[in-house]
């Protein structure tokens, strides 16, 4: 008998110990912090993801087969339009020129002794021609032979011809001359194509080939990008489509830094869809960039298309989905329940109510950590 009242007391003892752990573990009261729903303008925004790119990018590549003599630039450099950035090997057409600036200096000394001569054929001319009319002159007064009056004939028609002789040598020199300035032209063109120059203002993001290389046309030494023109290139839902115009103000968020934002606006859109994924790019100039940006960095973007004034809003980590419900959780005379909601728009952080709330109820934060808790009452 004594041992069946042990027993008994010892059962009684045990079911206390369980109902008492179930009662703390499904009806005690929960810690939880409350926040009141409150009204507030949102900024309703079209979300995309991309990367950040460059407008114009080109290739500094020679113009001919040489080899890279020298590099003026590396990786990372910031560059001035115009800047020397590669210099090719240019000795065969220094030395072509080289010979070209010789030839037209002999051909300008030669044009100087041709006038010279002409000069010189001028005044013979002049002499022979008086003296055959003078010649004939006396011949019609038979002061003279034939015989003389031909000798001066002869002797002017003489000088005539080594005049002529002198004046088309002058305009083949001439010639020669222009054809020695094409020379030198076309090989300064030459020279000058050697010199790869910065076609702009730029930033050198790539470099492709080290000095002594023997480059091909259309090989890049290196890729620079004009640093005046970097955008965020995304891809943004087609439904968006007839919400974004270009001028609207943007949100940026780079990856690299989360806690940042910058500002933007639509610079233009696109005019296909991708058939895959049913996104169309849209391109966006950020007013200002990062310190230590790079092309190719992920970043995501908030196209404001409009705002809301005087909503009711929670934080969107309050808003809690389940299959087809979607439902936030309240305190409701003090204890914590569900309470099913209709949402509107949602921007970054906020989410606008629709119905199922009012200004007078009052969320449970970090509703993810209170699911279990559901109907248990609030610690006061």
């Amino acid at each position: 008998m004594k041992k069946l009242g042990y027993k008994i007391i010892k059962t009684a003892l045990c079911f206390l110990l369980v109902g008492g752990g179930i009662y703390w573990w499904k009806f005690s009261p929960v810690d939880a912090q409350t926040k009141q729903v409150t009204r507030m303008t949102l900024q309703q925004t079209v979300f995309g993801t991309g990367t950040l790119e460059a407008k114009t990018r080109v290739a500094i590549s020679p113009y001919a087969t040489g080899l890279v003599q020298t590099l003026h630039a590396d990786q990372g450099d910031t560059v001035k339009s115009g800047e020397l950035l590669v210099e090719m090997n240019a000795e065969d057409i220094t030395q072509q020129l080289a010979v070209a600036e010789a030839d037209l200096a002999i051909a300008k000394a030669s044009i100087q002794r041709n006038e010279a001569e002409i000069a010189a054929a001028r005044a013979t001319l002049d002499y022979a021609k008086v003296t055959f009319e003078r010649m004939d002159n006396l011949r019609q007064s038979n002061s003279v032979s034939q015989t003389d009056v031909d000798k001066s004939r002869q002797a002017y028609q003489v000088a005539v011809a080594h005049l002529e002789q002198a004046e088309k040598q002058k305009l083949e020199i001439e010639a020669e001359i222009v054809r020695h300035e094409a020379q030198i032209k076309y090989f300064r063109s030459k020279l000058a194509e050697t010199q790869l120059k910065a076609p702009f203002d730029a930033l050198v993001i790539r470099r492709n080939r080290e000095q002594g290389s023997i480059v091909n046309p259309g090989v890049s030494i290196m890729d620079v990008v004009d640093t005046g023109q970097i955008w965020a290139s995304v891809w943004v839902d087609e439904t968006a489509m007839s919400t974004i115009t270009p001028g609207l103000p943007v949100d940026i968020v780079f990856r690299a830094m989360p806690d940042k934002k910058f500002s933007g606006k639509v610079t233009r859109t696109s005019r296909e869809t991708d058939r895959e994924t049913r996104e169309y790019r849209v391109d966006i100039t950020p007013d200002t960039l990062p310190a230590n940006w790079v092309l190719g960095q992920r970043l995501e973007v908030y196209i404001h298309i409009g705002k809301t004034d005087n909503c009711l809003a929670v934080p969107n980590n309050m808003i809690c989905r389940d299959k087809q419900r979607t439902f936030v959780l309240v305190e409701e005379d003090g204890c914590i329940v569900e309470r099913d909601v209709k949402i509107g728009i949602q921007t970054r952080q906020q989410t606008q109510i629709l119905s199922g709330l009012d200004e007078s109820d009052r969320l449970i934060l970090h509703p993810l950590q209170h699911r279990e808790h559901i109907n248990r009452r609030i610690a006061q």
